[in-house]
């Protein structure tokens, strides 16, 4: 489970995870995904917690989800870093395109 808590008090939680993302480099790849996604958006006129925020939260979502895949596919004993890093575009795809 991960929790982003906000500077005003607000606390979410993400339960959908797996055991599997306990493995050093997993809190790197996270990092990096939220950074990404934050400077995508930064051109956009939102105040800049607002942007931190929603990187964030998509980011531990879209983390964990992948995290989920690679366990049922492979084992729920974790992953390299680099082989999560490297799932995270095919996972959202999936994801995507079973929602639609």
């Amino acid at each position: 489970m991960s929790a982003i808590a906000h500077a005003d008090g607000q606390l979410w939680f993400n339960p959908d995870s797996t055991p599997g993302l306990a493995r050093g480099g997993s809190g790197d790849v996270l990092t990096g995904l939220v950074g990404g996604l934050a400077a995508q958006q930064l051109k956009r006129d939102q105040p800049l917690d607002e942007i931190f925020l929603s990187a964030a939260l998509a980011g531990v979502w879209w983390h964990a989800q992948t995290g989920r895949q690679l366990a049922m596919e492979r084992t729920p004993l974790g992953c390299a870093p680099n082989e999560l890093a490297e799932h995270l575009p095919t996972t959202l795809a999936e994801l995507l395109k079973a929602a639609s």
